[in-house]
């Protein structure tokens, strides 16, 4: 007998995992996207400035597109954020095009020129 790995069962196992319903990827920021820091909480414990950029890293199929990787300026995977408090705190200065959002088999993440 076949397992049914049918469409629907695949995408609501992906929404049990991950926490929110993500098919449409327009709802995420793709990686590869520039983002730059405009507003700063004081309570945070950290050393990020208003106006640091970063690029958006590829996601995790473990963790799920609401665990966004920011890459910072020497091409290191340095943290992380979720979509919500992300889109509060930073804006998208260039929005890639890039649609394989796990990267398999797209290269490294460069470093912001």
């Amino acid at each position: 007998m076949k397992p049914n790995f049918s469409i629907e069962r695949t995408l609501a196992l992906k929404e049990f995992r991950w926490g929110r319903d993500y098919k449409n990827l327009k709802d995420i920021i793709p990686p590869r996207s520039v983002i730059r820091l405009i507003k700063r909480e004081f309570d945070w414990d950290t050393d990020l400035q208003v106006g640091d950029t970063f690029r958006i890293g590829y996601y995790s199929r473990q963790d799920g597109p609401n665990c966004v990787w920011l890459v910072d300026s020497a091409g290191k995977y340095s943290q992380t954020w979720d979509q919500t408090s992300l889109l509060d705190n930073f804006e998208v200065v260039e929005r890639s095009d890039e649609t394989d959002i796990f990267g398999h088999t797209r290269p490294q993440i460069e470093a912001i020129a």
